[in-house]
């Protein structure tokens, strides 16, 4: 393939120039410089590893994730991409081997780790065997050493010595033999390359791979083998570089192929940072008691970072923070109104997406009603309960008032809830709603209400109402007539407002006037004179809550 149609990423022209600093070191002679200097690239390779194994477990994450929220439009490329993950951690792992196991063979056979405790006291050092009773390395142990810091490679005069890589790796120097680790590696690197473009099939010309596994030059300027070029006559610190190198350059081969197949995945899709719920409603949003509400409610998400426009019944609108555009109209026109436009988002890949906006809202005239709770009069003097509605418009919006100053009316506890109170002598109240909409308030209803006067009470003496029977006895100086509410009227009065201003007691032709609701004396004598049988009438003036007084008649048969 062609440079021309993959060029090199950024990570890609690091390791070659880390690299081309390698092959410098090789032509000079080998001293502590350029042993420190090898120290330095080996370095900055591994932390270069970690940094694409870090990238490269994101990648895996996000595809991840594809995957779960959509597996039958991922799959494809997600398989895929787990099979390039196989592929390049069987490269890995092997070259780790390699790299253990050439450490392992040449240290000695057991490491010396020092301890300290959570306070940084020392502890006693840990000792790792390196190699087992035959001489062969141990693999996990030479890892869990490095890692430890317990061995501490370029230190080691063995190991700047440049005849063990031509040993271990091809068998011997200027030869290569097919069971030593140089033919190994480069087969299976071969092969890698193979079945990664396999797996990405006409995509593969659009990852550059690297990892070339050609023919060289030394020194002298003859041709030779991949592996002579990279492991005959080099130090031991050089050839660990290689190793590194190769792992650098097959774990970018992974991460370019891997990403590329999750960019198709998610080519044109958008990007989201927020979620919101959407609740639709599909009958409106107002519902009379006793009907039903229902409402589709949805995931919405959008990107707090990127702003986008729409035209709403030619209004050009763009988003806000809270990634809506926001349509405002005065309702004038009554019956259903359309909302009808086009949102553009901007793709990932820079073009405009467009989406249809199609909407409707009703718009009806407000209508205020007043109920009269219980009842269908008001009565003066008295709190009358009132509830107050519209239509479309939340009762916080509602205010309710009275023409003419005829009545007083507050505010109840409930929702819409009012007391009006008429005042005595008043005949008819106009009792008007008002609605406040968008800070003007417009009067949506307006009803008439007949106000009546309060119903007479009853009178009641020792318990025992007009009509009924009493004895002689029960009549004494000091008898209380007691006047209380009549029981069918529905409002509530407090009957300590209901008092008897003067009273006429009669029996037969003899009759006695009293102020107030006691019997005095010579109303209970002639009480107590009659006969059984003989009608006791009470005709009592009663001053009513509304400030009127009422005649209120009491009769009795006695006993």
């Amino acid at each position: 393939m062609g440079a021309s149609n993959c060029p090199e990423t950024p990570r890609q022209k690091m390791i070659t120039m880390m690299y081309l600093v390698y092959t410098a070191m090789l032509a000079l002679n080998v001293s502590a410089e350029v042993i420190n200097g090898f120290k330095s690239v080996g370095s900055a390779m591994q932390e270069s590893n970690k940094n694409i194994a870090a990238k490269l477990d994101d990648t895996y994450t996000n595809f991840d994730l594809a995957f779960q929220n959509s597996p039958d439009k991922v799959r494809d490329m997600y398989n895929r991409a787990q099979e390039i993950k196989r592929l390049s951690a069987d490269i890995t792992s092997y070259i780790d081997s390699v790299e253990f196991t050439f450490i392992g063979s040449k240290v000695a056979t057991m490491a010396t780790i020092d301890q300290r405790d959570a306070d940084g006291g020392k502890l006693p050092p840990r000792k790792i065997v390196l190699r087992d009773d035959e001489g062969n390395a141990l693999i996990d142990s030479v890892k869990l050493a490095l890692d430890m810091n317990g061995i501490n490679w370029l230190t080691d005069k063995q190991l700047e010595d440049n005849h063990n890589p031509a040993n271990f790796f091809l068998g011997q120097s200027g030869v290569v033999m097919e069971d030593k680790a140089a033919f190994q590696i480069k087969q299976k690197i071969i092969n890698f390359k193979q079945r990664v473009n396999e797996a990405l099939g006409e995509d593969s010309s659009h990852v550059k791979m690297g990892l070339d596994m050609s023919d060289g030059y030394d020194k002298d300027g003859k041709s030779v083998s991949w592996e002579l070029l990279n492991f005959n006559e080099v130090i031991t610190g050089a050839a660990l570089v290689t190793l590194t190198r190769l792992k650098a350059e097959t774990m970018n081969a992974e991460f370019d192929a891997v990403n590329m197949l999750y960019k198709k995945v998610s080519k044109g899709d958008m990007s989201f940072d927020q979620i919101a719920m959407i609740t639709r409603p599909t009958k409106g949003t107002y519902i009379i008691q006793g009907g039903t509400y229902e409402a589709k409610i949805n995931v919405g998400a959008y990107d707090s970072r990127q702003k986008f426009t729409a035209t709403v019944n030619g209004q050009q609108l763009t988003s806000g923070d809270s990634g809506s555009v926001v349509y405002r109209t005065t309702c004038n026109s009554l019956g259903p109104q359309r909302v009808t436009g086009v949102a553009y988002v901007t793709s990932p890949d820079g073009g405009t997406k467009e989406y249809p906006i199609n909407d409707v809202y009703y718009v009806a005239k407000p209508a205020g009603v007043v109920r009269l709770d219980g009842l269908q009069v008001v009565y003066a003097g008295l709190d009358n309960p009132i509830t107050i509605s519209a239509a479309g418009i939340d009762t916080r919006n509602l205010s309710a008032s009275v023409d003419g100053g005829q009545a007083s009316i507050t505010r109840g506890e409930g929702e819409g809830s009012y007391i009006i109170k008429p005042a005595p002598g008043s005949k008819a109240l106009n009792i008007n709603v008002d609605a406040t909409i968008d800070r003007r308030t417009t009067r949506v209803g307006s009803q008439r209400v007949i106000v009546k006067d309060i119903p007479p009470p009853i009178l009641k003496i020792n318990g025992i109402e007009t009509g009924g029977k009493i004895s002689k006895k029960d009549i004494a100086d000091g008898t209380v007539v007691i006047p209380s509410k009549d029981p069918n009227f529905l409002l509530k009065i407090d009957n300590r407002m209901i008092r008897i201003v003067k009273m006429v007691v009669s029996v037969g032709a003899k009759e006695e006037p009293v102020q107030g609701p006691r019997f005095n004396e010579q109303a209970a004598s002639i009480v107590r004179k009659a006969n059984r049988g003989d009608k006791l009438v009470i005709s009592a003036e009663v001053m009513m809550p509304d400030g009127k007084a009422k005649p209120v008649i009491y009769t009795a048969t006695l006993k």
